[in-house]
């Protein structure tokens, strides 16, 4: 049996009919990214979605490189998106169910008042308490009948249902003058 050589054009043949079946397989794995002249790949080049985060090297996009409408605003740091102006006031919603029953507030407020005698004494001193059950929630004083040398020294709560108010002459001018202490009393929850 006698062993036939192919001839050089049967070779070439085979080679290019080897290459056209293995398609780009065999252009990629024969060509590397040290082959490719710097900016000869274009979007042409790349099939769709098969370039990464990690196949672009940092920095190097510009805006010109991304489509309008791609970025996302997950796609931006914290605080590098400006806020936009406020829209219109969308529609009420329904209304939620009702609260729980509040404390009850303050009821039956009032005001009492106690009167020292008129006289000329140097100074006074007058208590006046809240009615039974009722707290005090404020108060005060006032000097009546006298001239300008009569001073309020306190008005002040004394406990939470009683008032305390002195005042004193700063000279002694002999005049007849008062001191009424006045509470505000009310029936207040606990």
């Amino acid at each position: 049996m006698k062993i036939r050589i192919p001839t050089p054009a049967t070779a070439i043949a085979s080679l290019a009919l080897l290459f056209s079946l293995t398609g780009t397989a065999v252009a990629g794995a024969l060509i590397t990214g040290a082959q490719i002249k710097n900016n000869t790949v274009s979007t042409l080049d790349l099939a769709n979605n098969s370039a990464r985060s990690i196949d672009v090297k940092d920095n190097s996009l510009t805006s010109v490189d991304i489509h309008n409408g791609a970025l996302k605003a997950i796609d931006f740091a914290p605080g590098q998106l400006t806020a936009g102006a406020v829209g219109p006031a969308g529609p009420a919603g329904p209304q939620g169910p009702s609260g729980a029953q509040g404390a009850q507030g303050t009821s039956g407020l009032e005001i009492v008042s106690a009167v020292s005698a008129t006289s000329s004494d140097v100074n006074r001193q007058v208590e006046i308490s809240c009615p039974a059950g009722k707290k005090l929630v404020g108060g005060g004083a006032h000097i009546w009948d006298a001239a300008t040398d009569v001073a309020l020294d306190e008005s002040y709560p004394a406990n939470p249902t009683t008032w305390r108010a002195t005042a004193w002459e700063v000279n002694a001018t002999g005049a007849s003058w008062h001191l009424q202490a006045y509470a505000i009393c009310a029936n207040v929850a606990p």
